[in-house]
């Protein structure tokens, strides 16, 4: 099968290598003059002094270890890492640099793809049977609906990706809009450099450092304890962190910024935002409304200033998918499939979502479900169950929730048979889920227990139940008989109230209020 990668991000290259590995004829298009996506330097995709948020034990591809020292790697040393990935499985041949793909467009029973390089602009189209779409989804910043100030009136106004440190800022009085993680990076940054550093927020979040008494923020649970904890009271999971951390917590409530209600699932990984305020660094102000004609600050509590500069950290619109002829994002089945024709698919973030835990396995398993589909070792929903989904789910895209990317690693990958099958080898299914984020354990055959932190604060035993019992009874004794479980394990199972199974893809609260997941069954 002739098949076409857009985009040499982290995504696209797992697309590349996978694609390879099952033996499709592969092309990558990638419109930069290098590989790496947003965490390609010079592809001016993100702000100054970025850093992963996810650590060397979880972010790396399951095949592929770090070759880095840092705990949290800078962009520099993630770019580099992806290009190691690339050399040492020999992508770099299927990569044409340079090419920016301006068309695609269904001709006669195959894609038809138009690519344009050069300073020419030469266009080439090329027919392939299946294209991945894997543009990424942070190039393009969001700007406020009243606007920006008009030229003239001396306010500088930046998105987050053109900020490139504090230094240019000395003695400047700076407004950052933007309460998550990028305006959370950006104001900390600011604060040893400009005379004012106000920081515009619309909510409370729950903002935690990456390494949480000396083990790493995304080691504290387990792939089930991520679950698990949600049975935990928020103020009691608020308490672990004062025990864990008092200094930063007595900090965090002084500051009046800790979310007194809110879900374990919904953090922003940041060490420095707290200490800021804390320290009187930065200044949390109301949510921003508007400029004025003159390019003054209007905020949601009447008040307002004018500033030297303003640095907008909005969040970004959706991917561009307009160069590809007849895709509505409502149509995306399940957020990556075309219901009208799964051999086009998109290997990005959902686009109504807030993630976290978005790294390499995650795009690593994406883009396996999409291969095992266009290999034959998966099946979707015919066409009619396709856009019923897609009518129940994809009609509201403004309607955001959190993504736990770990957690969807581990749904796409039963979904595409790359994990252990609880319903046949429940042994092996069950360590890789109460183990800690560990890449190398996503590998077939490769589950190896690795405790997690905290995981003994948790009723890990209960999710093991639960899970149990949202299997067939006569699976469940199938299991015992092969010394899958045990008879203790066979009796907890059927004492699981009815409406308590839990099912093996783990779903997990998305929103404060409610607990929802972003499938309904095993294929939706």
């Amino acid at each position: 099968m002739r098949t076409a990668v857009i985009g040499a991000g982290p995504a696209g290259l797992t697309c590349v290598k996978q694609a390879l590995a099952d033996g499709h004829d592969v092309v990558c298009y990638e419109k930069h003059p290098d590989l790496g996506g947003i965490w390609n330097p010079a592809s001016g995709g993100a702000y100054a002094g970025v850093r992963m948020q996810s650590s060397r034990m979880s972010m790396p591809f399951s095949d592929h270890p770090p070759g880095f020292d840092a705990d949290f790697p800078t962009q520099a040393e993630v770019h580099t890492y992806l290009r190691s990935y690339a050399t040492a499985f020999g992508l770099l041949d299927a990569v044409r640099f340079g090419h920016e793909v301006v068309r695609v467009a269904e001709d006669g029973g195959r894609w038809a793809v138009t690519t344009r390089q050069g300073a020419a602009g030469t266009e080439e189209t090329e027919h392939v049977d299946a294209v991945l779409v894997a543009n990424g989804e942070l190039w393009r910043p969001r700007l406020p609906a009243s606007g920006v100030p008009p030229a003239g009136t001396g306010v500088r106004v930046l998105t987050a990706p053109e900020y490139r440190g504090g230094a240019e800022f000395a003695g400047q009085r700076v407004l950052v809009v933007g309460g998550g993680v990028s305006g959370a990076d950006i104001a900390a940054d600011l604060a040893p450099h400009a005379a004012r550093v106000d920081w515009s927020v619309r909510r409370r979040a729950l903002f935690l450092p990456r390494s949480i008494a000396g083990v790493h923020n995304d080691a504290l649970f387990s792939y089930a304890g991520r679950v698990a904890v949600e049975d935990v009271p928020y103020a009691r999971y608020l308490d672990w962190l004062a025990e864990w951390m008092p200094g930063y917590m007595r900090m965090y409530r002084a500051t009046g910024l800790l979310p007194e209600d809110g879900f374990h699932g919904a953090v922003h990984v940041n060490d420095k935002i707290v200490p800021a305020v804390h320290d009187g660094g930065v200044h949390p102000v109301a949510a921003f409304t508007r400029f004025t004609a003159e390019g003054r600050a209007v905020l949601a509590d009447g008040t307002g200033d004018r500033y030297d500069s303003v640095v907008l950290c909005l969040g970004y619109e959706p991917p561009d998918y307009s160069f590809i002829e007849g895709l509505r994002r409502q149509d995306l089945y399940e957020h990556h499939f075309w219901r009208h024709d799964p051999t086009l698919a998109v290997v990005n973030t959902p686009v109504d979502t807030e993630a976290f835990g978005t790294a390499c396995p995650y795009f690593e398993a994406v883009a396996g479900w999409v291969l095992s589909v266009l290999g034959g070792r998966a099946t979707l929903p015919g066409p009619a169950e396709r856009a019923a989904w897609c009518a129940r789910h994809m009609s509201d895209l403004d309607d955001r929730r959190y993504l736990d990317c770990w957690l969807e690693t581990l749904r796409l990958g039963l979904l595409s048979g790359a994990l252990p099958d609880p319903a046949v080898d429940f042994r092996a299914y069950w360590t890789l889920v109460s183990s800690q984020v560990d890449p190398a354990n996503l590998r077939p055959g490769r589950a190896r227990p690795v405790p997690a932190a905290h995981d003994d604060r948790l009723d890990l035993d209960g999710i093991r139940h639960r899970v149990l019992a949202a299997l067939p009874a006569a699976t469940r004794e199938r299991l015992l008989a092969r010394g899958e479980i045990d008879a203790a394990d066979l009796a907890a199972a059927a004492r699981v109230p009815a409406g308590r199974e839990l099912e093996p893809w783990l779903p997990y609260r998305q929103r404060a209020a409610h607990s929802v997941g972003p499938a309904r069954g095993r294929a939706a």
